[in-house]
């Protein structure tokens, strides 16, 4: 799965949400507000709700990374907690829109922590990411530090490791060839076999 992640950050520079970046979206939100509400269709404000979870600018989504996969996954359980709280409060506009926000913000929460185990990971592969300031398309791999913070760290874990290591190996070569030489210098100052002038 990890070779095909198809990367977002989200939102970029100025609030910029990614959501908008894929256009079937807003269709898919309409399909399934109809289906959950059934005949004659969703309230206007119930609707406007939703769509400016996905389809706005806003600024209470941090900075994050997120492949597609997860998104779907996170979108069909926020859709199934829409269709519960529909289910229950369908009678009571305020209430139910009042219940809708309260799970657009768990949805976001939700988001916000899997992007970030996400940027945890250490993935070998080139990734495809989705810039959100103009919805294009790059290629980044994980000598990039914004998309691999994992991998980065592990480096220089090592690189710590090994220079520490090479400290080490170089005091303790002094301190032996310092002593090894005081050695020495004792055995022939004590050592009958010197000729001494």
């Amino acid at each position: 799965m990890l070779p095909l992640l198809i990367i977002c950050l989200l939102p970029a520079i100025e609030g910029k949400n990614c959501l908008r970046c894929w256009p079937e979206l807003s269709a898919w939100i309409d399909y399934d507000l109809q289906i959950l509400w059934g005949t004659p269709g969703p309230p206007t404000e119930l609707s406007q709700s939703v769509h400016s979870l996905f389809l706005e600018d806003n600024n209470f989504l941090k900075p994050w990374y997120l492949d597609r996969d997860h998104l779907e996954e996170e979108t069909a359980k926020f859709f199934t907690q829409v269709h519960q709280a529909i289910k229950t409060l369908r009678d009571d506009k305020t209430v139910l829109l009042k219940e809708i926000d309260m799970h657009k913000n768990l949805f976001t929460a939700r988001l916000n922590k899997i992007s970030d185990g996400l940027k945890e990971k250490d993935i070998r592969s080139t990734l495809k990411v989705t810039s959100c300031a103009d919805c294009r398309t790059y290629f980044l791999s994980c000598n990039d530090p914004t998309i691999c913070l994992g991998r980065n760290r592990r480096m220089s874990l090592w690189a710590v490791s090994l220079s520490s290591a090479l400290l080490l190996a170089i005091t303790g070569g002094g301190c032996f060839l310092y002593w090894h030489s005081k050695k020495t210098v004792k055995q022939e100052q004590g050592s009958p076999h010197v000729l001494q002038k």
